[in-house]
């Protein structure tokens, strides 16, 4: 798509403009916007990294269940997404199963493993019967979070 001559002339402009900036003579100063003193610190940086997003404090549910160390670490692992999955074996191009070694019917991925596997879903059906629970079954769109 060409480009018209008053978008070029405009475009032309903006950089002659840019160029006739004058500065002045006193030495530059490195600020950090994210305090008020304009001094770097590692809260700041942490704060300025997750300005804006919502917190999700769903591992507290995790932390205080009654489940063992390492089934709460599991637990929080899987919900992270970081699972030594096939999934994650291909993103960093390391060698992997293409498919569920459960059920050889999908890509192993921690929600497969997790909630949609034919096994994972026995294996939840038979614990929640043992704890006399209602089974409901985990939905394809469901997070772990969310089941």
């Amino acid at each position: 798509m060409p480009l018209s001559r008053a978008s070029t002339r405009g475009r032309y402009s903006r950089i002659v403009g840019v160029t006739h900036v004058e500065l002045s003579n006193e030495p530059d100063k490195l600020l950090w916007s994210w305090t008020a003193n304009g001094v770097y610190t590692a809260q700041s940086c942490y704060r300025a990294t997750f300005q804006g997003v919502t917190g999700c404090h769903s591992w507290k549910l995790i932390w205080r269940s009654w489940a063992p160390p390492r089934v709460k670490f599991f637990h929080w692992l899987a919900c992270q997404d970081r699972c030594w999955t096939a999934e994650r074996l291909a993103r960093r191009g390391l060698q992997h199963h293409p498919r569920c070694l459960l059920c050889d019917q999908e890509p192993e991925t921690i929600k497969h493993l997790m909630l949609v596997c034919p096994f994972a879903r026995h294996t939840w059906h038979e614990i929640l019967a043992w704890l006399r629970l209602p089974a409901p079954t985990p939905e394809h769109d469901d997070s772990i979070m969310d089941w």
